[in-house]
């Protein structure tokens, strides 16, 4: 597995012997060859549930304020209730995170995503019609990118693989595999 990054990125999921997760080999054609795997950068975990945390914590201590204006001692619970939501919404962004992966094989580009109800894309590299790397100002402080696919050139795009650890490297790395194998 070239390209594949760090091989703790998947302590959260099964490997076979080459440390390919094992979700990943199943979405291979016979003989086809794995280039690399990537996961999103670990921060993504704190951005996906960023927004609702920000919000419980808020609501609580709103809550908090008027019960203790109150004369109320719901104080305590409130504090419990909010830490019980934060704590399931940083758990649901683990699972999700543990369940995407992204794949560059000799024919293929595959993202798998979803923890209930998964969803594969794939595209032929010789499809590719657009393939391109987008900072955002969340990538910037991580050194992270997504790179965006679609295989019409019209705007926009189909797929992306969402904040990569060095993605420029990712890039290159696609490039040369839809020099190489790209029909």
């Amino acid at each position: 597995m070239r390209g594949g990054g760090d091989p703790a990125a998947f302590a959260t999921t099964a490997v076979d012997a080459a440390g390919v997760p094992l979700f990943a080999a199943s979405m291979l054609e016979p003989s086809e060859i794995i280039i690399g795997t990537w996961r999103p950068h670990p921060a993504w975990i704190g951005f996906r549930a960023a927004r609702t945390c920000l919000f419980a914590v808020l609501i609580g201590a709103i809550g908090a304020a008027a019960a203790g204006a109150a004369g109320l001692g719901w104080g305590q619970p409130i504090a419990q209730a909010v830490a019980l939501v934060v704590a399931a919404r940083v758990g649901i962004a683990v699972a999700e995170w543990a369940s995407r992966i992204y794949v560059l094989t000799d024919r293929r580009v595959l993202r798998r995503r979803g923890v209930l109800s998964p969803t594969v894309y794939s595209a032929t590299l010789g499809s590719l019609r657009r393939v391109e790397l987008v900072r955002t100002w969340s990538d910037r402080p991580f050194r992270t990118g997504t790179i965006t696919f679609s295989t019409v050139a019209n705007p926009g795009y189909e797929a992306a693989w969402l904040m990569l650890a060095r993605p420029d490297d990712v890039l290159a790395e696609i490039d040369r595999a839809r020099r190489r194998y790209g029909r």
